[in-house]
C-alpha cells in the first residue's frame, strides 16, 4: 500500500506489528512510501530515531485530529438564512454551503448542484441547476444555469450563528439564454423570518 499523502499517515503505520524497534518501523513506513528515502538519508541514533518516530506520531495524530477542530470552528462560519424560512419542505435553509435550496413547492424554487464560492465572505455566490417556466406555461425540460447571490451577512438570532439574511437568484428567460437581473429569492426581503 502506498500512502499519498502526510494526512494519510496514522500511528498503526508507525507503531503496527511490524518490527519492534524505532528502527524497523521507520524502515516499514519508508517502504510503504509514508517517508522518503531523502528524510533517512543520514545515520541518526537509535535516540534520533525516537524524535523522528515521535515526530511523525504527533504529525500523525494532528492530521486525524484536524477534521474535529474543523467541525468545531463551524459554529463562527455562516449558514443560508434560518431553518424557520421554509419550515415544511424546505431543503438547504439554516445550513452550511447547501448544495440545494428548495422552497417545498413548485419546481422554480428549487435549485440544486449548487457550487458555492467566497462563503464567509460579504457576499456568498453560487452556480446551480434549476427550472424555469415557458412563457406559455408549464416548465422547460431539463435543468438551466442559475446564479445565486447571498449577502447581508449577519445573524438571524442573537445567539444563533453568523447567517446570509438574503438571497437573490439569476435566471435565463429561455434554455441557453443570457441571465436575467438580480431578483430577490421568493421576494423575501429576510430569510429569517418563516416565509409561508
Amino acid at each position: 500500500m502506498v500512502v499519498r499523502s502526510t494526512a494519510e499517515i496514522t500511528s498503526a503505520h508507525l507503531l503496527g506489528k511490524a518490527g519492534t524497534g524505532p528502527w524497523q518501523r521507520i524502515e516499514r513506513a519508508r517502504r510503504e512510501g509514508i517517508m522518503s528515502l531523502s528524510r533517512l538519508r543520514h545515520r541518526a541514533s537509535p535516540r534520533r530515531a525516537g524524535c523522528v518516530l515521535w515526530v511523525a506520531t504527533v504529525a500523525s495524530l494532528g492530521a486525524i485530529a484536524a477534521p474535529s477542530a474543523s467541525l468545531a470552528s463551524t459554529t463562527h462560519v455562516p449558514v443560508l438564512g434560518a431553518r424557520v424560512f421554509i419550515p415544511r419542505d424546505g431543503v438547504g435553509w439554516g445550513t452550511y454551503k447547501p448544495r440545494q435550496v428548495f422552497n417545498g413547492g413548485d419546481p422554480a424554487g428549487d435549485v440544486s448542484a449548487i457550487v458555492w464560492t467566497d462563503w464567509g465572505k460579504n457576499t456568498a455566490y453560487g452556480v446551480g441547476n434549476g427550472s424555469i417556466f415557458k412563457p406559455g406555461g408549464g416548465y422547460y425540460r431539463g435543468p438551466v444555469r442559475e446564479e445565486l447571490r447571498a449577502d447581508k451577512l449577519g445573524r438571524c438570532s442573537a445567539g444563533g450563528p453568523p447567517a446570509y439574511r438574503q438571497l437573490e437568484v439569476r435566471v435565463p428567460a429561455r434554455p441557453g439564454g443570457p441571465l436575467g437581473k438580480w431578483l430577490l429569492w421568493s421576494n423575501a426581503t429576510t430569510l429569517c423570518r418563516s416565509f409561508a
